[in-house]
């Protein structure tokens, strides 16, 4: 994904000789080859200079951190403090951020009610025995900047293994119909968060299995002058990004499906006979269930690969979608 530097090869610059025998060569190749240390003249100067300056296991792009371009998430607990949780960990998503007060104040009622909403749907879902424990099937709560300038939004979204949606339609990307909501927590939602609310199929982020399930979400729009436009936004060449993107496929349980294909400008990433993705220059594009030609920037990447997760999940669906994007 990135070239190695002189950091990554102990300090040399790039194709200066190791010379076998010397403590640097011996040194590498040592920890090149599991450990075990190999006798001078086993290996040639060549290959004794190749894997003293092959660089170390990539560093991920997207952190944790809201202002890396990471994606916050949590487990929530299956009991009576799951929506204490739920506020709690919003504020720690968003501490970093210089975000007005009264929006916090918005952010944490929203992320409460759609924490309290959820666990009716997660009384019995399975939690590995222990109370906080990061196990399959139990609820996350995640956050993530998009946009910029004016467009620019922190989401929120709450995700169970429920794929059932029973306030009014079928899950989707799109912002939920008014009358949708079920119940004064939604109603909540609905109204604080100016309709920029919804539902759709995903898959969760933590644990050892990427389980099927929904995430609710609401967006807030950040004002413009309370963030510096490149917060949040990762800028690399967009041939990194799409590495990048592939990786967060693959960690969210599409590995085995994707096949990938690169010329000039353009990527293609097949992830299944009913989806493909398409990168061209600093955009990506796919085709939804609905039948529709979905756009986004790539510096969005976490919100990329949600969407890309969600078409996925609506293709395997055997419930088609009744609303559009």
């Amino acid at each position: 994904m990135r070239p190695p530097s002189p950091a990554d090869s102990g300090g040399r610059l790039l194709g200066s000789p190791v010379v076998a025998g010397s403590a640097r060569g011996e040194q590498a190749a040592s920890s090149k080859s599991g450990g075990h240390a190999v006798p001078a003249g086993v290996l040639t100067a060549p290959v004794a200079e190749a894997l003293a300056i092959l660089p170390d296991e990539p560093t991920r792009l997207v952190g944790d951190g809201l202002s890396n371009g990471g994606c916050f998430a949590r487990p929530l607990p299956i009991d009576t403090t799951c929506a204490a949780a739920a506020r709690r960990y919003f504020r720690e998503a968003v501490s970093s951020l210089a975000l007005p007060s009264g929006l916090v104040h918005d952010g944490v009622t929203m992320a409460s009610e759609l924490a309290a909403n959820t666990l009716h749907a997660q009384r019995n879902a399975a939690r590995g025995g222990v109370r906080h424990r990061v196990a399959a099937g139990i609820p996350e709560i995640w956050l993530y900047l998009r946009g910029t300038g004016r467009t620019r939004e922190l989401v929120c979204k709450v995700f169970d293994t429920e794929r059932g949606w029973n306030a009014g339609s079928a899950p989707g990307m799109a912002k939920a119909p008014v009358d949708s909501v079920s119940g004064r927590g939604l109603q909540v939602v609905a109204g604080l968060s100016a309709g920029q609310w919804g539902c759709h199929l995903t898959r969760s982020r933590l644990g050892n299995w990427r389980v099927p399930g929904k995430a609710v979400w609401f967006a807030l729009r950040i004002p413009p002058a309370a963030l510096a436009d490149h917060l949040g936004r990762l800028r690399y060449s967009p041939e990194v990004l799409t590495d990048e993107l592939e990786a967060m496929l693959a960690d969210r349980g599409l590995a085995g499906g994707i096949v990938r294909a690169d010329s000039d400008d353009l990527s293609v990433l097949s992830l299944s006979r009913h989806l493909t993705v398409w990168r061209h220059g600093e955009r990506v594009s796919w085709r939804a269930a609905s039948g529709s030609y979905q756009q986004r920037e790539l510096g969005d990447l976490v919100d990329v690969a949600e969407h890309i997760v969600c078409a996925h999940e609506e293709a395997a669906s055997p419930e088609p979608t009744q609303r559009p994007w």
